[in-house]
C-alpha cells in the first residue's frame, strides 16, 4: 500500500511540472499587432472641417491619420483561434445621432456575437440609410425621432460600408462588420493595436474612407499586408503614407 501511495505522488508530482511547464507555453501562443500611420503632406483646415462637419480626412496634431481601418482577412481566418479575452466583448456596438453627425464616425463588430443598435440623440429626425455589400436593409427606413433602432447581420463584409442619414447628406460613418474580433481604426494620432492575435501567418487589409486601400508601402498590394505575429508585441512602427495616395483615390 506504502509503495502504491509513493507511485501515486510520483505521478502527481510529474503532473504538475508538467502544467507548469505548459501554461507558459499556452501563454506565448498570443501576439498584440501596433503601428502609427502619419501623413506626410499638408494637413487640411481642421477648422473648416468642423464647420463643415466633414470627418472624411482628420489628421492630429502630430501628423497621425485618423480612422484608418484594419482588420484580419476573412478568407484567412476561417480555422483562427480567438483569444478568451474577446470573450468579454459587450453585446452590442453603439452608433448615435449626435449634433447631426454620426458617432464614433468608423466603428466595427463581430457579426456572429454582436449587434448595432443607432441612437437618435438629437431633438429633431433622422432616417438612417446602410450600404453593405452582403447584408440586406430596406433602402428607406422610418424616420427616426427620440428613438433607436437596431441591426443584426447575417454575414460578414468584405470592406466597411457606408452609413448615411438620408435627410443630412454630410452625415455619414463607416461600419466593419467581420466574422471575428480582430479589428480596430486608429485614433487621432493614428495609432493602433489589435490585442491577443494567434501566433502564426496572418493578413490584414488596411484601409481608410478617403484613400481606399491603403498602399504606403510598395508590396501592399490592395492594402494586403501579410505578417508573420509573434509572441508578445509585433510592432509595425511609424508608416509613412503621402499625399499621392490621397489624390490617387
Amino acid at each position: 500500500m506504502n509503495g502504491y501511495k509513493k507511485q501515486f505522488t510520483k505521478y502527481l508530482s510529474l503532473f504538475g511540472l508538467l502544467l507548469f511547464l505548459v501554461q507558459p507555453l499556452e501563454a506565448t501562443e498570443w501576439g498584440d499587432l501596433s503601428g502609427q500611420f502619419i501623413y506626410t503632406g499638408k494637413p487640411p483646415d481642421s477648422q473648416k472641417l468642423k464647420r463643415l462637419k466633414d470627418q472624411s480626412f482628420v489628421i492630429g496634431e502630430n501628423g497621425g491619420i485618423k480612422n484608418i481601418c484594419i482588420f484580419l482577412r476573412e478568407e484567412k481566418s476561417q480555422n483562427f483561434k480567438i483569444h478568451s479575452s474577446y470573450d468579454e466583448l459587450p453585446k452590442t456596438v453603439f452608433l448615435s445621432h449626435q449634433n447631426s453627425t454620426y458617432e464614433p464616425h468608423v466603428s466595427g463588430l463581430w457579426y456572429e456575437r454582436q449587434q448595432l443598435i443607432c441612437i437618435n440623440k438629437d431633438p429633431h429626425a433622422h432616417r438612417i440609410h446602410l450600404f453593405p455589400f452582403k447584408n440586406y436593409f430596406p433602402d428607406k427606413l422610418p424616420k427616426e425621432i427620440n428613438n433607436q433602432r437596431t441591426f443584426r447581420f447575417q454575414t460578414h463584409e468584405r470592406l466597411p460600408f457606408q452609413i448615411k442619414c438620408d435627410m443630412h447628406p454630410w452625415e455619414t460613418a463607416y461600419l466593419m462588420v467581420l466574422a471575428h474580433p480582430y479589428f480596430t481604426s486608429t485614433d487621432e494620432t493614428g495609432a493602433f493595436t489589435i490585442k491577443n492575435l494567434p501566433v502564426g501567418d496572418c493578413e490584414f487589409r488596411i484601409w481608410h474612407e478617403s484613400i481606399g486601400y491603403v498602399e504606403a508601402k510598395e508590396e501592399w498590394k490592395r492594402g494586403s499586408i501579410k505578417i508573420k505575429i509573434k509572441p508578445g508585441k509585433n510592432d509595425l512602427g511609424v508608416i509613412k503614407v503621402s499625399p499621392k495616395l490621397v489624390e490617387k483615390k
